[in-house]
């Protein structure tokens, strides 16, 4: 079997003192075991467990498994990404897996490229301390803990993946997860694939569970089924989001008439959509979620979700509850509630807003702040659905003696508590804290209002905005729809102005969601929509029968085989203009 008999590495420091010290056995400070539980027959069928006890405290500096593969010339390794927006998808040995880029790793660079692409991220850069820009980008990925090499042929994927050659999948995917993040690379050329582990946060003194790994031969639809059914996955959500965010018409720049039209708009047009949210720009600061902008919403926020409810709809709120921006009010009064640096101080993770703070969610009044204003949001105002952004925030430094999966895994534990009956939509997450803990899921990039990759974010991160990673991740991550949560692979976008898309693309965009999604949602007037608009329109919010079967992505193309109320289709266009083929 696959990883049976792969070597192990372990590179640890004594906690009592000394060198680094390395192993790929049991030693005097370490004892290996290992268990396997499959097939005799040496199928890629079972699960392999490999646990370490110490015989005096020590810190893992690097921990994995490595073994010879015989990668074929048509080997496909699927790459899964460390969050909601890290890009997705399937590579072959000709591929190159981006990185951070060089625009992510220098704040110069980056306000270069700001002036040249006009971009309208002007503010965010407004009253920052100087740290190189890439100390901010780094936290929203797995730059701090997984190994770039920038080459042909070299590839990794988060928690799980899977090989396949032909129609043939090996999956390996973990079942330990909150122990650590896990990391599979695919050395092509070499030959080699190792698994490892990310323990960084944590003294092992005594017995740990380093890996338990499922492996499993067969068709997607199999090994999937078999992962999630052995991982535990039960879905929360009995049916799909159909409805509308605010986001991608206005961005920040909502107010109540501008909601109440689009309510009313959207409601009239589409008896059949059952949830309406509203997305950021609500508040005077984000992570000061009970100060309501009186400017845009004078009558506050209650007012709005009473009027969603009258048209018998969810209402749903955007929050990014362990987020707060430089200007908050809540860092001025509370800095000693926030994220630190081992330095001592307060640790910016991420640019949006003119640069914003993690709270550490771990203390008690923290812990109470969160608590109280999901309580208001909704039992006092009433919303039904949250739309949850940034977690990422949870998991961006090893914090309480636990690693940053563990971080993520409690973060997601306490936002289950205080929501408690009503419903989440997860945004900038990793995938594995979120199973069985949110109803739906963004899988993908926030979709962008062109088709073509904004050359901005070719050069900073892999998870910045990027309608073609959205349709990569809206394909490849199809696998949890249903399965573990429903997917919500992004927007669908119809409308003729404040955006720079063709007709064709538009209705390429929609079609894919509605293969692949669980939520569909857009942010336009309906009001100014035409007859065609409106037929594509209510084809979104119907209830077809789809079943999505093979998909194959080479030489920048896709082709999707379906069907759709029992007929056999074919959808094939290119990802390079998104053009039906």
């Amino acid at each position: 079997m696959i990883l049976d008999n792969a070597d192990l590495y372990i590179k640890y420091t004594p906690t009592d003192g000394g060198d680094e010290l390395f192993t790929d056995d049991s030693n005097d400070d370490i004892v290996v075991e290992r268990h396997f539980d499959g097939n005799a027959d040496g199928s890629n069928n079972g699960v392999l467990d490999i646990f370490i006890k110490t015989a005096r405290p020590i810190k893992i500096n690097q921990i994995g498994l490595i073994e010879r593969y015989g990668f074929k010339p048509d080997t496909v390794f699927f790459g899964n990404g460390h969050q909601s927006w890290t890009d997705t998808r399937e590579y072959r040995r000709s591929d190159k897996m981006r990185d951070l880029g060089a625009v992510g790793k220098d704040k110069s660079k980056f306000q270069f490229w700001q002036r040249l692409t006009g971009s309208n991220g002007a503010s965010m850069f407004k009253k920052q301390s100087p740290e190189p820009i890439g100390d901010v980008y780094v936290n929203a990925g797995d730059y701090l803990y997984a190994n770039y090499e920038r080459r042909t042929g070299f590839f990794h994927s988060v928690s799980y993946t899977y090989l396949k050659n032909d129609a043939e999948l090996t999956l390996i995917g973990s079942l330990n997860e909150r122990t650590g993040y896990t990391v599979i690379y695919a050395d092509m050329p070499a030959g080699i694939l190792k698994i490892e582990k990310d323990l960084e946060g944590v003294i092992i003194d005594g017995e740990y569970h380093v890996f338990s790994l499922f492996i499993k031969d067969g068709g997607y639809d199999e090994v999937f089924d078999a992962y999630f059914d052995r991982l535990g996955a039960k879905p929360r959500a009995v049916a799909p989001l159909k409805g509308y965010t605010s986001w991608y018409n206005y961005y920040s720049n909502i107010n109540q008439d501008i909601i109440l039209r689009d309510l009313d708009a959207l409601s009239a047009a589409a008896p059949e959509i059952n949830a309406f949210q509203i997305d950021d720009g609500f508040q005077t600061a984000v992570g000061d979620w009970l100060s309501i902008d009186s400017k845009k919403f004078p009558d506050g926020m209650k007012v709005i979700a009473d009027a969603i409810h009258k048209k018998g709809l969810k209402a749903g709120l955007w929050l990014a509850p362990l987020a707060a921006q430089h200007d908050s009010k809540i860092l001025a009064e509370h800095p000693e509630w926030f994220i630190k640096n081992p330095d001592g101080k307060n640790r910016k993770i991420g640019h949006n807003w003119g640069g914003f703070y993690g709270l550490n969610f771990y203390l008690p009044e923290v812990r109470a702040h969160i608590k109280n204003f999901f309580d208001v949001v909704l039992n006092q105002w009433g919303y039904d659905l949250v739309k949850l952004d940034f977690l990422y925030a949870a998991s961006v430094l090893p914090l309480n003696g636990k690693t940053r999966a563990e971080n993520m895994f409690d973060a997601m534990q306490l936002i289950r508590e205080c929501v408690g009956d009503k419903e989440i939509l997860g945004c900038g997450v990793p995938i594995m804290p979120c199973v069985n803990q949110v109803e739906y899921m963004r899988i993908g990039a926030d979709m962008g209002l062109s088709w073509s990759q904004f050359i901005f974010g070719m050069v900073t991160t892999r998870e910045d905005v990027n309608t073609r990673n959205a349709v990569h991740n809206g394909i490849n991550r199809r696998h949890l729809n249903k399965r573990v949560f429903m997917n919500d692979p992004d927007v669908f976008l119809l409308r003729d102005y404040n955006i720079n898309m063709t007709a064709a693309q538009k209705e390429l965009l929609a079609r894919l969601i509605k293969l692949n999604g669980g939520v569909f949602f857009t942010s336009d007037d309906v009001n100014r929509y035409g007859e065609e608009q409106k037929k594509i329109l209510k084809y979104m919010f119907s209830d077809p029968e789809i079943k999505v079967g093979g998909v194959v992505f080479k030489n920048n193309i896709y082709t999707i085989e379906y069907t759709e109320n029992g007929v056999e289709k074919t959808l094939s266009f290119s990802m390079k203009n998104g053009k039906i083929l």
